[in-house]
């Protein structure tokens, strides 16, 4: 029986932003979801918080009859996991793997920086949050995320909800919440945005499993995918 496994995106996202790991996944073992989380895809929700994330999630899963799937977050995505977790624990299984994860509240300037997404033109804050957290020298590389990240930008509902959606993204944390799920933090080695020091200090907490990808930063689902992938499957098997 193939296993579910669910990718949240992080802020700024969309479905596109963890298709590189999630194609390395053998589709005769594994079922992939991708959701387009809010402001993307044409969604939308009410209020911006920790229980509406959660909620789209768990009404995902009811909605695609899902089995206990996996729920693998990356950054915003990994707060969200974590919600779902609190919120839902029946509905997800008993693994949840946290990537880039945002263990603590990310520091002043992007705390900052991140909700002024939905008000200043998207190029610019792309520009500027993606050299500050891609860390590999591979100019077309980093092009190439700069392209993805843009289109991504065009896919949202409105600047309000970014904004909003902005906002929380940057004053929640994976600490927020109440987990008892066996998890796994998986980080770039050179994170810039989530220090290693916050990450083992929860993962402490919620005594799970840490692994540093080498010569990542917060982008690693674009950066270094393969071992990403590799990094996770580890895990669930």
């Amino acid at each position: 029986m193939r296993q579910n496994l669910i990718f949240i995106h992080g802020f700024r996202g969309n479905s596109n932003g963890l298709k590189a790991v999630a194609s390395c996944f053998d589709p005769k073992k594994y079922n992939i979801y991708t959701p387009d989380l809010p402001p993307a895809g044409g969604h939308s929700l009410k209020t911006y918080d920790a229980a509406s994330y959660a909620n789209f999630i768990a009404n995902f899963i009811k909605k695609n009859n899902l089995k206990r799937p996996i729920l693998i977050g990356h950054s915003m995505g990994s707060i969200i996991a974590a919600a779902t977790a609190e919120k839902y624990p029946e509905l997800i299984a008993d693994k949840i793997v946290f990537l880039a994860p945002i263990s603590k509240k990310p520091a002043f300037f992007f705390a900052c920086l991140t909700p002024l997404c939905g008000i200043l033109p998207n190029k610019l804050i792309t520009y500027i949050t993606t050299r500050y957290m891609f860390i590999p020298k591979d100019k077309d590389l980093f092009k190439k995320v700069l392209q993805i990240s843009n289109k991504c930008g065009a896919d949202y509902t409105a600047k309000h909800d970014v904004f909003r959606s902005g906002w929380f993204s940057s004053h929640a944390a994976i600490s927020d919440f109440d987990i008892h799920k066996d998890a796994i933090f998986i980080s770039g080695e050179n994170d810039r945005l989530i220090p290693k020091s916050a990450t083992e200090i929860v993962a402490r907490k919620f005594h799970a499993k840490t692994v540093y990808v080498d010569g990542t930063g917060h982008l690693l689902n674009y950066e270094n995918p393969s071992k990403t992938a590799a990094a996770i499957l580890d895990y669930i098997n």
